[in-house]
């Protein structure tokens, strides 16, 4: 006797196609919160610090034509976690991979979400992505978060203008730029 069983895999497929990709967003993270950052050693310059893959500075804007002021230093996170995750977020941004950062970025904010430097770097990968409403959004998080601390507040305050540029607001922008920009060293 022969039975010939026909079978629709397809949903099969695609639930492993799901488990999958799941499983390997979970190693990432995983990978990422078992690995260690190494402090920079007091008095090190911030050469030494972007070699360790730490780095406080913005990452460079694309429109390189106009004179943008700098963002402040900002003193990392103090959880050692989310320092992890927001160096490997920097190194994705540098690398123009901002769905990557965006999933770093979420998890350093679950860890530290009262972190303004968290939340500005989020707003930068969004940014990245096209997304310049939920850019918005993280930005002025980042702006309360910041509190009286200046640099914060400087760094907050010019992430929100390159979210105006990016909407074409760019009056708005300059306002900010000029308001910030001499805080900036």
């Amino acid at each position: 006797m022969n039975l010939l069983v026909q079978c629709d895999v397809s949903p099969v497929l695609k639930h492993s196609k799901n488990l999958l990709a799941h499983l390997l967003v979970v190693f990432v993270l995983v990978g990422c919160a078992s690995t260690t950052v190494q402090k920079p050693r007091p008095g090190a310059s911030t050469q030494d610090r972007s070699s360790s893959g730490q780095s406080d500075r913005p990452l460079p804007q694309k429109r390189e034509n106009e004179a943008k002021p700098k963002a402040p230093t900002i003193a990392p996170p103090r959880n050692s976690g989310a320092q992890t995750l927001l160096a490997r977020a920097n190194t994705a941004l540098a690398s123009e991979q901002p769905a990557t950062a965006v999933l770093l970025l979420e998890r350093a904010v679950r860890i530290e979400p009262r972190e303004a430097l968290l939340w500005i770097r989020l707003s930068q990968a969004h940014l990245g992505q096209g997304d310049s409403r939920t850019a918005f959004q993280h930005a002025r998080k980042a702006i309360a978060l910041a509190g009286s601390e200046t640099n914060k507040r400087t760094a907050a305050w010019l992430q929100l203008a390159n979210v105006y540029e990016a909407q074409g607001k760019d009056g708005e922008a300059k306002q900010i730029r000029n308001r910030y920009g001499r805080y900036s060293g």
